[in-house]
């Protein structure tokens, strides 16, 4: 079941961002394209918290 959901959502990612790019969207580059994504993600909820803990000691 878990594999029916990823592979949904890699078709999901190839087809939302396929018009970025003129040749077809492997599944890797799928892939890697939802891990920069959420690596972005990661990365701004850790600045968020970061910027939460310094007002609250201000």
């Amino acid at each position: 079941m878990k594999q029916v959901k990823t592979y949904n959502f890699i078709e999901i990612t190839k087809k939302e961002f396929q018009h970025y790019q003129a040749t077809p969207i492997t599944n890797a580059q799928a892939v890697e394209i939802q891990n920069n994504l959420f690596g972005v993600v990661d990365l701004l909820l850790q600045w968020s918290s970061k910027t939460d803990s310094n007002i609250k000691c201000a």
